[in-house]
């Protein structure tokens, strides 16, 4: 009797297993705050433990025209997390080009990382903004921004990293980024 239980058990934990659902899977990469289209999206059909979230193949065309909410890579099964509706920036941010040497890049940044601008000294000591700032009669302050997209290296060792900071922060950071004035500090990896 335990045998035939043990028999039948294994039969169905086999058969479970191989029970295969139709999901959305990401054909082709996708940067951050791109519209997918559906050349960038298929269905695939898995085996998923019920615990790993993912978007049913059924769903593919309401996935179509959304935006990738991260940067989505080829092969990978979707998540509704990955995708949104909202267009980036969004009203009160601006994007900020930084362009830094490679060795300046914190290790892993991804789009969502949230970071701090920090404006670094110049070649006479002085920072980017102080010589604007001592006419204004305030230090330049940190900003704080979101990843948007981390490019590839040059072949001259440059990285751009687009970041979403407050509009009203967007001119500092651009200035001092321009004059290779700015490090960025990593305060939360998210994304």
């Amino acid at each position: 009797m335990l045998m035939a239980l043990a028999v039948l058990t294994n039969v169905y934990l086999f058969q479970s297993s191989g029970e295969r659902v139709s999901v959305v899977r990401v054909a082709r990469d996708v940067p951050v705050g791109q519209p997918i289209s559906r050349a960038d999206v298929d269905v695939a059909r898995v085996a998923v433990d019920g615990s790993v979230q993912t978007v049913p193949g059924r769903q593919l065309g309401e996935v179509v025209g959304r935006r990738a909410a991260v940067g989505l890579r080829t092969g990978t099964l979707l998540t509704a997390s990955q995708v949104t509706a909202e267009v980036s920036p969004a009203a009160g941010q601006a994007l900020v080009t930084v362009p830094l040497k490679v060795g300046e890049v914190p290790p892993g940044l991804a789009p969502g990382w949230q970071v701090r601008v920090v404006s670094t000294p110049g070649a006479q000591g002085q920072s980017a903004g102080q010589a604007g700032a001592s006419a204004a009669g305030a230090a330049p302050q940190d900003v704080a921004g979101v990843v948007d997209q981390v490019g590839e290296p040059t072949t001259e060792g440059t990285v751009t990293v687009s970041l979403l900071v407050a509009e009203g922060d967007s001119v500092a950071v651009a200035r001092q980024a321009a004059a290779g004035l700015v490090a960025l500090v990593v305060t939360a990896r998210r994304g």
